[in-house]
């Protein structure tokens, strides 16, 4: 490895040659130079300042954590893996979302407590553009697997450390987050590869964990290089009209594809010159797809769906396929719009109105709150349409630095600026083309882009950064807000002609809270998650379960539905989710009664049904009442405070039971008892 750091911190001219990294193969890797070129020309970063590592709260960092909660379930046994080799490797686990925060750590090897006392632990924020240079923070900017050693972190108190990370791809292909393992610096940087291989390797299988899940109801078909290796997590998702609506980044790097849209949206049958007839004759098909200059052998697999098991034939495949189809001419659930509306009344007049404008070329604007279902809605609306079969991409507005939207939004070409990619970018409206762009939190654009993005919508053209000549663009946008964009424009922070070009039909999403349909929207969130759950096929609420359910705010919508659902899914213990199973928080807006055996009692506080103590009851019929109380302070280490709550009684009502049976823990008195 060549490194000049001399040159870096002087900030003098300096070749491609200055700091350049080596890989395993020997490769060159010029991620360090553009970061650490960030750092000093973007981000005004001095060196040799004392960089500290910035940590959020407990509850900020649970705040974040909330949109990852689903991958940390499902991925258990992949991080179990990482876990393994990370102990006896002497590795600490990190994982971030996309601002660099890490969400959660694994610290099981023996050097992991001190790894945490230097700052490698859940809390601290690795974003490059706050501390330099590192293993997180440049891998989410440069959106590819790096590892950062030793002296070519950017501040001097992280070059004790070896960190590799490979970046978390969603099924859109954007990246949501990070995986690092990290460790002090030893030996040499090429001694990493192990560690950036496990990284890759398990960020594939998180990324092929998501990508089946969303594409459940597609045809997914695995590549493979050895009949040993099917199904691997090189996939691609086909639509039922053989347009390829997606694929992981291991295929995309075995096509050679620089860009997921050399692919995404073309025809299956042409791009791997194999048809479905065949795929559906075998297990594995054995051929061979043109890659530039050569041919290379492929062992193709179909894979069942995810809730099927492997035993299912593909003859019965078939006839369920066909089955489906019948199914969705007859029943009217199956239109795109009429399932997001539900059955609520006005979202199905709503869904009515979109059908006849879909494709008329009218502008749609969805409003509502945050986790109403508006992208949802977006996909609705794009499904609906006669684009349905071109691709759907995209883009927060909310959730991407403002310095990046532009990039984001319209590309940019090879060369344009220092740390861009080599290749060039294609931007987010280019990759829209022919399907539709979804811009969500469209308030939350700058008002310096909201005057390009017009002039695109009424040209119908763009110009990447870095180019001259302009592309003509088929596009067709869908915009969302939470927020009320009228008052916006009056205050100036939204351009008047911009809304009013997004805005030539306007949809307003209600709240949960206020739709009509609440116990139906409960039980297809319900039916949607037992999908996804390989022992829930045939579970239901409990009539007082749903009754709480209905009658509670949710202040966060369907997004926190799922949430408590969840939840209640793991909770139970038949194929009944009931009123126990139900987490605190949908509880916590009701008044119970205080139950109080004298005037004197402390009033009961407001807790849900305890499960523990439904499972006390259950087990422990015949029981006599010492017996039961002494079963439930058991459960809860004899906290007194927590057993009464969990028995619907007062502390001193309690406490007066414990004295009474002669249950005090030896060498206390009732007031003594743990509070």
């Amino acid at each position: 490895m060549t490194y000049k750091k001399d040159h870096l911190l002087a900030g003098s001219a300096k070749s491609d040659s200055d700091v350049t990294c080596k890989d395993s193969d020997g490769e060159v890797n010029n991620y360090i130079q553009n970061s650490w070129d960030r750092c000093r020309d973007r981000y005004k970063i001095d060196p040799n300042s004392d960089i500290e590592l910035v940590n959020l709260s407990d509850s900020e960092v649970r705040q974040k954590r909330e949109p990852l909660e689903k991958l940390l379930a499902d991925s258990a046994g992949v991080f179990d893996k990482i876990r393994a080799v990370s102990k006896n490797s002497g590795y600490t686990v990190l994982l971030t979302n996309t601002e660099g925060l890490v969400v959660k750590s694994f610290c099981d090897s023996g050097v992991s407590h001190e790894l945490e006392s230097r700052g490698l632990r859940q809390g601290s924020l690795w974003a490059e553009s706050l501390i330099g240079t590192n293993g997180l923070g440049t891998c989410l900017t440069e959106a590819v697997p790096v590892t950062v050693y030793a002296e070519e972190h950017y501040g001097s108190a992280l070059q004790n450390f070896s960190c590799s990370a490979a970046p978390l791809i969603d099924p859109a292909g954007n990246p949501f987050g990070a995986l690092d393992v990290s460790t002090f610096a030893t030996g040499n940087r090429l001694g990493q590869a192990l560690a950036l291989n496990l990284v890759c390797e398990t960020a594939d299988e998180i990324e092929t964990l998501i990508f089946r899940e969303a594409y459940e109801n597609q045809r997914i078909i695995s590549m493979s290089t050895s009949t040993m290796l099917a199904p691997t997590t090189a996939l691609v998702a086909v639509n039922e009209c053989d347009t390829i609506i997606a694929a992981t980044t291991p295929l995309l790097l075995a096509m050679g594809c620089s860009d997921r849209y050399q692919l995404v949206g073309k025809k299956f049958c042409d791009t791997f010159e194999l048809t479905f007839e065949q795929l559906e004759s075998t297990v594995i098909v054995e051929h061979s797809i043109r890659i530039g200059n050569f041919r290379k052998k492929f062992f193709a697999t179909l894979i069942p769906p995810v809730n099927k098991t492997a035993k299912i034939s593909k003859a019965h495949m078939l006839k369920l396929d066909v089955a489906k189809k019948h199914t969705k001419t007859a029943d009217p659930e199956c239109c795109p719009l009429q399932a997001a509306a539900g059955k609520d009344s006005g979202l199905l007049r709503q869904a009515a109105r979109c059908a006849r404008i879909v494709d008329k070329g009218i502008s749609i604007l969805l409003e509502g709150q945050t986790g109403t279902g508006k992208e949802v809605w977006a996909r609705a609306l794009h499904n609906s349409s006669s684009r349905r079969d071109k691709p759907f991409v995209t883009l927060n507005c909310a959730a991407i630095p403002e310095s990046l939207i532009e990039s984001e939004l319209f590309g940019y070409s090879a060369g344009t600026f220092t740390g861009g990619l080599k290749s060039g970018k294609v931007g987010k409206i280019q990759a829209s083309n022919g399907g539709t762009l979804f811009l969500d939190e469209i308030g939350d654009m700058p008002l310096e882009l909201q005057a390009r993005l017009l002039r695109v919508l009424a040209e119908k053209e763009i110009i990447p950064l870095g180019e001259v000549n302009p592309l003509k663009i088929n596009l067709n946008v869908i915009c969302a807000t939470h927020r009320d964009l009228k008052e916006f424009v009056g205050q100036g922070d939204f351009r008047e002609d911009l809304y009013y070009r997004i805005s030539g039909f306007r949809i307003h999403l209600p709240s949960l809270s206020q739709r009509e349909d609440k116990p139906h929207i409960i039980n297809k969130v319900l039916t949607e998650l037992c999908r996804e759950e390989s022992d829930a096929d045939n579970v239901f609420l409990a009539n007082d379960a749903m009754a709480q359910l209905s009658q509670y705010s949710w202040p966060g919508n369907i997004r926190q539905l799922k949430n408590v659902l969840q939840f209640a899914l793991c909770m139970r213990e038949e194929d009944m989710i009931r009123l126990v199973d139900l987490p605190e928080e949908v509880f916590a807006e009701e008044r119970l009664a205080p139950v109080t055996e004298t005037p004197h009692d402390d009033a009961v506080s407001n807790y849900p049904p305890s499960r523990l103590v439904s499972i006390s009851h259950q087990d422990s019929a015949g029981l006599s009442e010492k017996e039961e109380l002494e079963q439930v302070l058991e459960q809860h280490r004899w906290v007194v405070t927590r057993a009464a709550k969990a028995l619907g009684v007062s502390r001193s009502t309690l406490h007066r039971k414990i004295k009474k049976h002669g249950l005090l823990v030896e060498g206390q008195e009732p007031e003594a008892v743990n509070e």
